[in-house]
């Protein structure tokens, strides 16, 4: 376990052989999953904390009512709520009218040459917005503006979630041809190594390994066992966790010194990893900012 960092910037490790960032352009990042508690909304914290570490511009949209967004970034989250079915009998064009917010940002994002982080929920969320990236010429317009897309696909290694996945990714690349896709594996549920003969191995490598093949992927750790939740259930973000003093985390935390440093040095270490692989992929080097 490593030491706590002491130098007053979130602590990023150096990874061997990394490249710095490419060179800043207006982004728009997706974090999608196909169902709750796969860890997408996570993966779009990584990219929010990670951008306003590197002190980049960063907006977000919230296509979801989970509550959890607005609450940590207050100033910069834009709910969407997706049009329900009563919503688009009363009104033909509800399905694009709802994502107007989304274009509003896009014409920010383009001014400020920032990164837009759009954390899009499961379900009939994921598929209200890919039917207003298609209605809506979307994805020829985000090419118009020069806008670079990534969608951050997002599985555990769970078989329906993997399934699933693989499902949403060959939607994404028929409506969305301009999107940069992204596979996420998020280890936090169980590592992706399965015994040859489960259903797991043979989704893997028959739906998850093609759609990882010629394309970028990141591999997520999962963060030592019981660390993150203390700092979520005390409504800290990733910054928060790695910037706090002692005496903040012991207050926070409601746990000893000793204590309190060793999750922060867990999660400092996690971020260690991730950000400088996730910065390559969203356009933020938090290493370059601090240094």
């Amino acid at each position: 376990m490593s030491s706590k960092n002491t130098t007053g910037k979130p602590p990023v490790s150096p990874t061997q052989g990394q490249t710095a960032s490419a060179v800043e352009v207006p982004t728009v990042a997706y974090c999608l999953g196909p169902k709750g508690g796969i860890g997408k909304s996570t993966v779009g914290r990584l990219a929010i904390d990670g951008c306003l570490a590197a002190g980049r511009n960063v907006s977000i949209v919230q296509i979801d009512r989970a509550p959890t967004l607005p609450a940590l970034y207050p100033e910069l989250t834009t709910t969407i709520a997706a049009p329900s079915a009563e919503d688009l009998r009363a009104d033909l064009l509800a399905s694009v009218r709802v994502f107007e917010p989304l274009d509003h940002k896009i014409e920010e994002i383009v001014a400020s040459n920032g990164v837009l982080v759009v954390d899009v929920g499961a379900g009939h969320n994921t598929s209200a917005l890919l039917h207003f990236v298609a209605r809506a010429r979307f994805d020829r317009h985000l090419a118009d503006k020069g806008v670079k897309v990534v969608a951050l696909a997002v599985t555990t290694a769970d078989n329906s979630a993997m399934t699933q996945t693989a499902a949403m990714i060959d939607d994404l690349i028929q409506v969305h041809p301009a999107a940069e896709i992204v596979p996420v594996l998020n280890a936090y549920g169980g590592n992706f190594r399965f015994t040859t003969t489960s259903p797991a191995h043979k989704t893997f490598a028959e739906r998850i390994q093609p759609a990882m093949k010629g394309r970028r992927h990141l591999q997520l750790p999962a963060v030592a066992e019981g660390a993150w939740p203390l700092f979520e259930s005390a409504g800290m973000t990733f910054i928060d966790a790695v910037m706090a003093t002692d005496e903040e985390l012991m207050t926070r935390l409601g746990l000893s010194r000793a204590m309190a440093v060793a999750v922060q040095a867990d999660v400092s270490d996690f971020l260690g990893y991730v950000w400088p692989r996730l910065g390559q992929i969203v356009g933020f080097d938090v290493e370059r900012s601090n240094g």
